[in-house]
């Protein structure tokens, strides 16, 4: 499993959080004014946040020997 263990990533990692939750209400603001409805603009963001999560979790889940892996994690 992947684990930060620098002061300097993880500052990286919540200041790159910072700035992709701070782009999406323009984001919104674009699409709405696009003519887009609310609606589908949440649903593609929710699907795209849980298709992130997975992927993420298993790539960086399998990273490493000496810490057990995601999938080991997860039938616990």
């Amino acid at each position: 499993m992947y684990m930060v263990e620098s002061k300097g990533g993880a500052i990286v990692c919540m200041l790159l959080s910072l700035f992709f939750l701070g782009t999406w209400p323009a984001v919104m603001t674009l699409l709405e004014r696009r003519g887009r409805l609310p609606q589908h603009t949440y649903l593609d963001y929710t699907i795209t946040n849980l298709l992130a999560a997975v992927i993420i979790a298993f790539t960086f889940g399998q990273i490493g020997t000496d810490h057990p892996n995601f999938l080991s994690q997860l039938s616990q």
